[in-house]
């Protein structure tokens, strides 16, 4: 009877063992089904930051298309033009010439160019002008080449203070005879060229946020090309035009030399001091500053007081009564050497 009740004892504990094993699982698995039915969330996707466009221009291609980029004035406001070839022709927008009755280029060293108009078209919205000139003609591209949302710059003289040299755009819409841009543009931009890669003129901005295909352009330049064109009354500098002092954009040259005038206006009812800048000024009895006129015969006189402050500091006194007008200034050196500015220097009312 003891090994059979050994035996009972053994088979009822591992029923017990088994029946617990069962329990446990039957616990377990519907927790685990349940666990396994809910979906897991899916871990956010780490964001990447969008790659900045490429440059559209090189920085010798924006250095050799703003030589050729200058300002428009009109005896209302300002603008902008470029440079279409080596006669000194330029391009702006209609609006800035068409009824105007006096105009004024100026260069990128604050100098002033009188203004032929070559010829208006008043229905694509460009003008053409002629000036004497040293600066670099932009080379034309095609817009067609350039898409939806891609990226070109919008060109402004670098001389202008109130102005981008080069505002980014970029191109929402193009039809065979427009180009809509998302562009930061002011007034000034006017007539300004709009390039792509390359430094190539794809466009003309000739009112706000829409652009001439160049390409239109080509008809009327061509027709025009070797025109004689009128010249025009100089215009009157207007307030609202900030230029970058009045020194050149270049490097100062050796010797004797004129790179700023400050003021660069003065009024024509009172008596002026204005300081020269340069280098090589000396003192002697042969100092003088002589104020000639741009685009006159009549008016010319001698600054009174010449003073040497220093080897690349004069000051002269402008005297009341000049005659309204715009100058250039001679300096005659202490020791009789002479040279001239590149800036105008205005008579105003």
């Amino acid at each position: 009877m003891g090994p059979l009740r050994g035996l009972r004892k053994d088979q009822l504990l591992t029923a017990l063992v088994v029946a617990l094993v069962v329990a446990g699982l039957a616990v377990l698995i519907p927790t685990a089904a349940q666990r396994l039915a809910q979906p897991t969330a899916t871990p956010a996707p780490t964001p990447t930051p969008t790659a900045p466009p490429s440059a559209v221009l090189l920085p010798d291609e924006l250095e050799r298309d703003l030589a050729g980029v200058m300002t428009i004035v009109n005896e209302h406001s300002f603008g902008t033009a470029f440079l279409i070839d080596t006669q000194g022709d330029f391009l702006t927008a209609a609006s800035l010439v068409d009824g105007s009755q006096s105009l004024r280029l100026i260069d990128n060293t604050g100098g002033t160019r009188p203004v032929r108009v070559i010829g208006i078209d008043a229905s694509l919205g460009i003008a053409e002008v002629r000036a004497s000139n040293d600066g670099t003609p932009l080379p034309f591209g095609d817009a067609a080449a350039l898409q939806p949302a891609d990226p070109a710059v919008l060109l402004a003289s670098p001389k202008v203070a109130n102005l981008r040299p080069s505002t980014p755009a970029v191109l929402t819409e193009r039809s065979d005879s427009q180009l809509t841009l998302r562009v930061d543009d002011l007034p000034g931009n006017l007539g300004g060229p709009l390039v792509g890669p390359g430094g190539k003129v794809i466009g003309i901005l000739t009112t706000t946020g829409k652009a001439l295909p160049i390409s239109l352009a080509s008809s009327d330049i061509g027709k025009w090309h070797g025109q004689a064109g009128s010249v025009m009354p100089l215009a009157p500098l207007p307030g609202t035009l900030v230029l970058r002092g009045s020194d050149t954009t270049s490097s100062p040259s050796a010797g004797l030399s004129i790179q700023a005038v400050s003021p660069a206006r003065a009024p024509s009812a009172q008596d002026t001091v204005i300081t020269i800048q340069g280098s090589g000024f000396s003192a002697g009895a042969m100092l003088r500053v002589h104020f000639v006129p741009l685009a006159s015969p009549n008016g010319a006189f001698d600054g009174l007081a010449a003073t040497l402050v220093n080897p690349s500091t004069i000051t002269v006194k402008v005297p009341a009564g000049s005659v309204v007008q715009d100058y250039v200034i001679q300096l005659t050196n202490g020791d009789g050497s002479v040279t001239s500015s590149r800036t105008a220097f205005t008579v105003t009312p």
